[in-house]
């Protein structure tokens, strides 16, 4: 009796040991980042995996250029994740948008743990919605041997802002073959990362964040920008990634840079003697950018608790410190780490350390994107144009000020009426009964002759295609323009219907006026050239000359090649050391100013159409060539017997029967030219001050920079009604005699 209750219970035991393995379930953790390199983070996550089993970490590894873009894109389509990795001006965005977990307590907690600064960006409305993880900082990296050559102490870098006005004039004048300073300009980041810390210095300031009175308007600020300007002019004026790399190579004298320069100019130029002090200041107030990368919780994550565990482990000293040595640009934001040994080692590294001292972050605000970018904008303005400081910062002011307004003139829901709404019902009633009638008015003209039955294997074939094309042609045409009489963006969702106050707003709006014309410009420079381009080389190839073939396949090879690498070369080439200034250089032509043809406005949208050109006629010439193959022979030849020259025969005999392959031609590089992004993304984005942006990019910046989906949408369909209206008139132009002869 016994023995059978003992196996009873060792029965129930097994059964409930078995169950529990069964249901119990590992939590998985989702977590997004950008610093550290993968494998490196992966080491780190198997240690945090160690410490507690429960918990699995799956990593997800972004890149700083579209990361932000695919993050909201992620949480706009349901894909989110548990933890992620932010820039620190970003978190009032997300908090804002109420996308981010309150960990206020958590940071009361733990904030004595961290320097005070870096705190400044991960609040909103008095609550933390993240941790500070690394923080990084920009100090002044000087040439010795230039310092030497100009007669100045070699281990005497400026302290404030005379003596950096000083050196800059020395240095122009006794070294005319080196630029004595560098400003970044041509992208949206870095130019108010360098000049932000001139105006914090001075006392100066954007705007009052828990007000959200402007306050740049200053006589301080207009001071500081007088300032900039000045040694602007002796400055090289580049991308930030170009500052580094000529300053490693010697070409410049001083720049303001970041931690990352530390293990690149050992590799370009080992040689090199350089020193490391912190920003001269005004009145040697030296301050500096204080930018970080900081952690957060998304708000509806299932795992808070196992979420925060993450956190706290990856902000520990230690992980932090391991982090700081597999990335030497960061430092950690733990006071605790700062006395580390490792830190006495690396005499460059305590430079910086003061520096973040003394450095500040910008103001907290949901629209600090759009923000930046005035800003950096305004800067170009003043380098690159005659304006008066005082003109800058007062459009700059008024841009700043409508950014942050609580209702934009034409603001969300203030559209919202029964009339709009009424509006849309009709819009979208009449829409369906012009469809209807258009199907009709089909169905009549071309009655089949085959019985249904008959014709069901012919639709069963088709249905491959006809599904392909509902599904992602057909249903996103009727759904973005549904989303275009709404205000929508992918965070907050659906907000209500504005009828057609986008499509207001968006005629209304200067950019999408200068978006166009740059668009219209595009086009216009780039069609004739490439039609007029591929027409001679396919005559050249149609003859037959030597190597022909070899030609042939020269021209069409951009085609094989992706858009954005063929962008990313030509980068180079338009660059202040690229092929372009070389070839100036050798006919003694002056360079442009500024001599990288990207950031100079008057040469940024032609640099981009001489890309363009040569990467799309070839595509054009293989049609113009296979419509000349199909010209009868007997018709040239006549024409030879009658004695026509070849000129006379290219314009009366094969241009006539050419002209569907240019009726093609010219509609699919006009489509091209309109719908133009790939290379503007990567080669300008836009920039400088807007020289580039073009329709499209127009467009990518307000659904995904703006994040204003409904304007998006919009801005989509009044380039497709331009697109088709081109394209008809176009087609009447060419179609035009037969219309007569009809």
């Amino acid at each position: 009796m016994r023995i059978k209750i003992s196996i009873h219970k060792f029965f129930i035991f097994f059964v409930l040991l078995f169950s529990t393995n069964l249901f119990a379930k590992d939590t998985e953790l989702v977590f997004w980042q950008f610093v550290v390199p993968e494998k490196e983070m992966r080491k780190i996550l198997d240690e945090f995996e160690k410490i507690n089993p429960h918990i699995k970490v799956k990593m997800q590894q972004l890149n700083w250029r579209d990361g932000l873009d695919k993050i909201i894109t992620s949480i706009a389509t349901g894909i989110t994740f548990d933890v992620c990795e932010l820039g620190s001006t970003w978190v009032a965005y997300f908090a804002s948008n109420e996308l981010l977990y309150d960990i206020s307590d958590y940071i009361r907690n733990h904030q004595k743990e961290f320097f005070y600064d870096v705190l400044t960006n991960l609040k909103w409305k008095d609550k933390y919605y993240s941790a500070p993880w690394v923080a990084g900082t920009r100090v002044l990296y000087y040439n010795k041997q230039i310092f030497a050559r100009a007669g100045i102490d070699p281990e005497a870098p400026p302290t404030d802002w005379n003596e950096l006005e000083q050196y800059v004039f020395k240095i122009a004048s006794k070294c005319p073959d080196v630029y004595p300073f560098a400003l970044p300009v041509g992208e949206n980041y870095t130019p108010w990362q360098t000049f932000l810390p001139f105006l914090w210095s001075a006392g100066g300031s954007l705007f009052n964040p828990m007000t959200n009175e402007v306050t740049i308007n200053s006589k301080t600020n207009i001071d500081t920008l007088d300032f900039y300007k000045k040694i602007g002019r002796y400055s090289l004026l580049t991308r930030q990634a170009h500052i580094d790399r000529n300053f490693s190579l010697g070409k410049v004298a001083m720049i303001i840079s970041g931690g990352w320069n530390l293990g690149l100019i050992p590799r370009l130029n080992p040689r090199l003697k350089f020193g490391v002090s912190t920003v001269p200041g005004y009145n040697k107030n030296s301050v500096s950018f204080l930018g970080g990368e900081v952690l957060g919780i998304y708000k509806r994550s299932r795992n808070i608790e196992d979420s925060k565990l993450l956190i706290d482990y990856l902000i520990s000293p230690e992980v932090q410190m391991k982090i700081t040595k597999i990335v030497p640009s960061f430092i950690p934001t733990s006071k605790e780490c700062l006395n580390d040994p490792y830190f006495l080692s690396l005499p460059y590294k305590n430079i910086f350390i003061d520096q973040i001292k003394t450095s500040m972050s910008p103001p907290p605000n949901p629209k600090w994107a759009q923000i930046e970018e005035e800003i950096s904008w305004s800067i170009e303005d003043s380098l690159f144009h005659d304006i008066k400081a005082e003109i800058v910062i007062k459009n700059l002011s008024e841009r700043i000020a409508n950014i942050i307004s609580l209702e934009s003139k034409w603001g969300g829901k203030s559209l919202y009426s029964k009339f709009t709404t009424i509006i849309f019902i009709i819009s979208f009633i009449s829409l369906s009964i012009f469809i209807f009638i258009l199907v009709k008015i089909i169905k009549k003209s071309y009655v089949s002759e085959i019985p249904f039955r008959k014709s069901i294997p012919m639709y069963l074939f088709l249905s491959p295609w006809l599904i392909i094309f509902i599904i992602f042609y057909l249903f996103p045409f009727i759904y973005s323009f549904v989303l275009s009489l709404t205000d929508f963006s992918p965070l907050k969702g659906f907000s209500g219907f504005c009828g057609f106050g986008n499509y207001a707003k968006i005629l209304a709006d200067p950019e999408f006026k200068k978006s166009f014309m740059h668009t219209l410009y595009f086009a216009i420079g780039t069609c004739p050239v490439s039609l007029l381009l591929a027409l001679f080389t396919s005559l050249i190839i149609y003859r037959k000359v030597p190597f022909h073939r070899v030609f042939q396949a020269g021209i069409f090879a951009p085609i094989a090649i992706s858009v954005i690498v063929a962008s990313t070369v030509f980068s180079y080439f338009f660059s202040t050391e690229g092929i372009f200034n070389k070839l100036l250089f050798m006919l003694h032509l002056p360079n442009p100013f500024p001599d990288n043809w990207l950031i100079n406005p008057s040469l940024a949208l032609i640099s981009v159409m001489i890309m363009n050109i040569w990467y799309s006629f070839g595509l054009y010439m293989i049609i113009l060539t296979a419509g000349l193959h199909s010209i009868p022979k007997e018709t040239i030849e006549v024409s030879v017997i009658d004695g026509v020259n070849s000129w006379n025969r290219l314009i009366h005999v094969i241009l006539p029967q050419l002209k569907p392959f240019i009726l093609l031609v010219v509609i699919l590089n006009t489509v091209k030219a309109f719908q133009v992004f790939p290379e503007i993304f990567t080669m300008t984005q836009g920039g400088p001050h807007g020289a580039t942006l073009t329709l499209v990019y127009y467009l990518y910046k307000t659904g995904f920079h703006e994040f204003d989906m409904g304007k998006a949408s919009a801005i989509g369909y009044i380039l497709f009604f331009i697109i088709g209206f081109l394209s008809v008139i176009e087609i009447f132009i060419f179609k035009k005699d037969e219309i007569y002869e009809r």
